[in-house]
């Protein structure tokens, strides 16, 4: 899919990316971010409430993946630049390649929910709340009111493409979205913006990513979720 209909413009210089500097990190710091990743990987078997502490904590995985690959602090500016550069893209698209692959089902889950709208800009615009929790109305509730503030932003090109598969930038847009509105809304989690349908999917996608994406070490205690493959083969 081409990255230029999501519009993610900056005037910015984009960041250089070194791929070695992850690749090559000094073991005890490798062995940190794979048990760390290790905790919150356990996470995803618990009740769904519970992937909003797990989605901070893998975005915050992500989010020093980035830092070390960047050398930037500055999310906006590592996102932008990891929108383009090739190393996470080519890793995650290529998983996607994989129709038995658990992270590709739960993108296009998570992908059943966009766009996601950013909660700052309904709450400064003094949109109530819609009365419909069904997803599909939720969106054309906001569309009718003039909203267009949401991740991804080309949305509308692909609403009507039942095959559409999404990629790296556009998953990546999406998951940035939900992280900032995680800590952005007056109401809460009862904000239609941070539903536990779209923050769990929003969790599991990104943590299969890691996982699928080799990004870790391989470790026993990781076995095979031999129940959830049953689930995507049946599906397929």
């Amino acid at each position: 899919m081409n990255f230029d209909c999501l519009e993610e413009k900056t005037d910015q210089p984009l960041l250089e990316v070194n791929k070695e500097f992850l690749i090559n990190l000094p073991r005890d710091q490798r062995i940190m971010l794979n048990d760390w990743f290790e905790s919150v990987w356990k996470i995803r078997e618990s009740e769904p409430e519970r992937h909003y502490y797990a989605f901070l904590h893998a975005w915050e995985i992500l989010s020093i993946m980035a830092e070390i690959l960047t050398g930037s602090h500055d999310s906006d500016r590592w996102y932008t630049t990891l929108l383009e550069d090739g190393y996470l893209k080519g890793i995650f698209n290529g998983v996607m390649e994989n129709k038995k692959s658990l992270m590709r089902m739960y993108v296009k889950r998570f992908a059943q929910l966009f766009p996601i709208f950013e909660i700052t800009e309904l709450d400064k615009q003094g949109i109530e709340k819609p009365q419909s929790i069904v997803r599909a109305e939720v969106i054309k509730y906001y569309e009718d009111k003039g909203l267009h503030n949401y991740a991804p932003g080309c949305w509308k090109v692909h609403s009507s493409d039942s095959e559409f598969l999404p990629d790296w930038e556009h998953t990546l847009s999406a998951w940035y979205m939900v992280r900032k509105n995680l800590l952005k809304s007056p109401h809460g989690w009862s904000h239609t913006e941070l539903s536990v349908r779209i923050v769990s999917s929003a969790f599991l996608a990104l943590i299969y990513f890691f996982k699928e994406g080799k990004l870790f070490f391989e470790n026993p205690s990781l076995r095979p979720d031999i129940f959830e493959r049953t689930q995507v083969l049946s599906s397929l």
